[in-house]
């Protein structure tokens, strides 16, 4: 066996380990937030139905990595990335003294959370927009880092301190709905539907021919053949 033969192999054993080690934890991690979001859903559901019984607020699982958190309009949706991830060599993390004293715990799972409207999961409006809410980095060792709107920008940022527990979970997916019942939907600008051809009429007529975005108000899908 060549030397280089034997450099691959070390690094496909130690770094291909390392992975596998990150993907298990984090689809533990993924199926602890959607423990979490049930706990929450368990809270909310009974003092919603009482006052507002039209109003629906549910969890409903897609497969392995996806699961989506629905209350009245809004749904948000939790995807766990199959891959492992590293931060850029500039970026804060990369530079953190805790990363810097093992490059180990410099590899990541991602959870990457997303504010639909609960109508373009509903109607399957291909064509609709998600938001960022946040995304969460949690290494072998549960320590954590997120990006994210408002608190969740800055709450999440100490690496080396961070770790990942149920307090925290349960905070992230609060922060993330709070957000999302204050991002309204705007009305589009009147110009954007001064003329309409009869084929965009008849998208009105099915829901999936119609773009809708809580910033994008709405637009009606072009699908003429060019």
């Amino acid at each position: 066996m060549s030397e280089k033969i034997g450099q691959i192999l070390n690094g496909l054993n130690q770094k291909a380990n390392l992975k596998q080690n990150i993907h298990r934890h984090s689809i533990e991690v993924f199926n602890q937030f959607k423990a979490r979001a049930h706990n929450i859903v368990d809270q909310l559901a009974p003092e919603v139905l009482d006052t507002s019984p039209a109003v629906e607020i549910k969890l409903n699982e897609y497969g392995k990595f996806e699961f989506h958190l629905k209350f009245s309009g809004d749904t948000i949706v939790f995807m766990l990335h199959t891959n492992v991830f590293t931060f850029p060599p500039k970026h804060a993390v990369s530079k953190s003294a805790y990363i810097k004293s093992d490059e180990s715990c410099g590899y990541f799972g991602m959870i990457q959370i997303y504010n639909f409207l609960s109508d373009s999961i509903k109607y399957n409006r291909l064509a609709d927009s998600g938001y960022l809410l946040a995304r969460v980095f949690v290494n072998s060792y549960n320590n954590f880092y997120v990006e994210g709107r408002r608190q969740l920008g800055f709450l999440y940022k100490d690496i080396g301190k961070n770790k990942l527990n149920s307090e925290h979970m349960d905070n992230i997916i609060e922060q993330c709905m709070l957000y999302c019942l204050d991002f309204d939907l705007f009305v589009p600008p009147p110009d954007a539907l001064n003329e309409i051809s009869v084929q965009q009429k008849n998208a009105f007529n099915n829901p999936s021919g119609i773009a809708t975005g809580k910033r994008l108000g709405f637009e009606i899908i072009n699908r003429a053949k060019t």
